[in-house]
């Protein structure tokens, strides 16, 4: 688990009197995600921050959230929000639980099979196309093991 630091969001803070923070979930250079309860429907969603300062990054945020909410597809998580609270920007997603492969990989040991590795690549080459033929074309940057969660359902 990241450390807390001044920047992060406090347990049980709540945004939008709508989403109450539970954890952190990770940290990067850019800005944190958590784990948080949406009060008005009961249900568990992440909340991403941009520590973004400069305008054109913020604006950038805010053009990569309305792009985001409208994907639809099963291995990507549904976004439900934006907005700007204090010097804060969030954007709101479908919780999705579970470890991201990097964990499941070191806690595990040893290589997955084979037909398991090939029916992820398979979904996540889905994905891929599925951005890809959006107009215009959605490239992700940063595809990695940690970015990647592995659902009961594959």
């Amino acid at each position: 688990m990241p450390a807390l630091s001044e920047n992060m969001l406090a347990q049980d803070t709540v945004l939008q009197n709508r989403y109450r923070i539970v954890r952190l979930l990770a940290q990067g250079g850019m800005g944190a995600v958590y784990l948080a309860t949406d009060q008005n429907l009961g249900s568990a969603v992440a909340v991403k921050e941009t520590f973004f300062t400069d305008e054109n990054l913020r604006g950038a945020f805010e053009r990569e959230a309305r792009l985001l909410a409208n994907l639809r597809h099963a291995c990507l998580p549904k976004v439900m929000h934006h907005f700007t609270e204090g010097d804060g920007q969030f954007l709101v997603m479908e919780f999705i639980p579970g470890d991201d492969l990097m964990k499941m990989l070191e806690q595990r040991g040893s290589a997955f099979s084979p037909e398991e590795v090939l029916d992820w690549a398979d979904q996540l080459l889905g994905v891929v196309e599925y951005l890809h033929k959006r107009q215009p074309p959605i490239i992700h940057r940063d595809i990695k093991p940690h970015n990647l969660k592995l659902t009961e359902e594959g």
